[in-house]
């Protein structure tokens, strides 16, 4: 019998103790009315378009130092830099015959190699060509561009499809020609030569 009364007991403190946490923890009532909605504080006109104004300046500030090469620049400058950029990445003749001559004197270099070698056979002699003025050559041959004002333009369709059909037939004239069959490179170095002489380069 002195079990039971003890687990009464226990039960008796432990419900006690859950009613005085359950008052404590009970709030006053929040009256919910429409009223206190309608007096709820609000963002005003003033204070959304300074809050649009900053985060705009804030993503301009991020974009800016995201890419510092461009930071305060107009789009137009960035464009002409770019544009800068593609054109000094294209080829350049005055490049290709730097490079057709460094071939020229690596040629050399081995055909001399080779000849020291074995005295008596010789594979390969450089062929020297004669570089002719416009003057001398005539105006008919392969390789020189005549400019003209009354050429067709390539903008128009008509224009378009005249010099298509000039390139294609001068094209097929350089390929069958004899001394591009025989030493493309070379033949490519002499026009590049004649062009930059035509130049004044």
């Amino acid at each position: 019998m002195v079990a039971k009364s003890r687990t009464r007991l226990r039960d008796k403190a432990a419900a006690a103790a859950a009613a005085r946490n359950h008052e404590e923890v009970e709030l006053p009532e929040v009256d919910v009315s429409s009223r206190s909605f309608l007096h709820q504080p609000r963002e005003s006109k003033k204070e959304k378009q300074l809050n649009k104004q900053q985060m705009f300046l804030n993503r301009v500030l991020e974009k800016s130092l995201g890419r510092d090469d461009f930071a305060g620049v107009s789009k137009s400058a960035v464009r002409r830099r770019k544009r800068k950029l593609r054109d000094e990445l294209k080829p350049k003749m005055g490049d290709l015959l730097n490079s057709l001559r460094e071939e020229d004197d690596l040629k050399e270099h081995v055909i001399e190699g080779m000849d020291n070698e074995d005295s008596g056979d010789s594979i390969a002699r450089r062929k020297v060509v004669k570089v002719i003025s416009n003057v001398e050559r005539g105006t008919s041959e392969l390789g020189y561009v005549h400019i003209r004002k009354n050429e067709p333009n390539i903008r128009n369709q008509k224009g378009a499809k005249a010099l298509s059909i000039r390139e294609t037939s001068r094209m097929n004239d350089i390929l069958h020609n004899s001394s591009f069959q025989q030493n493309p490179f070379g033949a490519l170095r002499e026009a590049i030569m004649m062009k930059q002489q035509d130049r004044g380069v």
